[in-house]
């Protein structure tokens, strides 16, 4: 998922890793964070692969180097972003897609967010359904703690579903 965020950065503008490390600390650390120790190394794979290159410039009597995506790389990276997103129960890497949807037409960016409503839904049902057969089945009071990840389960994906069609309305009642 770095290797993505890194080209999602460098669709904007060209970046050093210090720039890049600013810009995850600033805009995605509250669902995907990475160290230097996990840049760096994700900056020279990618580099590796052609979709990134780098040049060195000096700034204040330092050297600095500036890494810029290639058109194999942002081609690599909309192929990644137009792809449905795969919902994850232990992680908000969903939210690295949504961040980034401003590179796909409106029109896919829309059908990849219903696509992943039904994903969650269907979950969402699922966990619903287990935890009307639990309350039917015990004294939750007895299990107050267990019982409440469950409601807090359900909860959360009642929420991503909810910010998911407030999502869509924004986006379909703009003009195209």
């Amino acid at each position: 998922m770095l290797e993505y965020i890194i080209l999602g950065y460098l669709m904007k503008e060209e970046m050093s890793g210090y720039d890049l490390k600013q810009w995850m600390t600033n805009c995605t650390s509250y669902f995907f964070d990475a160290s230097f120790g996990s840049i760096y190394p994700a900056l020279k794979r990618l580099e590796e692969k052609g979709y990134i290159q780098s040049s060195e410039v000096v700034e204040s009597s330092k050297f600095k180097k500036i890494y810029s995506i290639t058109d194999i790389g942002k081609s690599h990276f909309l192929n990644w972003l137009e792809k449905p997103i795969v919902f994850s129960k232990t992680k908000q890497e969903h939210l690295v897609y949504f961040y980034f949807y401003q590179y796909l037409p409106k029109e896919k960016a829309i059908l990849n967010i219903k696509t992943f409503i039904t994903e969650v839904e269907s979950l969402f049902n699922q966990l619903r359904k287990e935890k009307s057969d639990v309350e039917k089945v015990n004294n939750v009071k007895q299990y107050t703690f267990i019982y409440s990840t469950m409601v807090y389960g359900v909860n959360y994906y009642q929420f991503i579903i909810h910010w998911c069609n407030d999502l869509l309305k924004q986006i379909e009642g703009e003009k195209i």
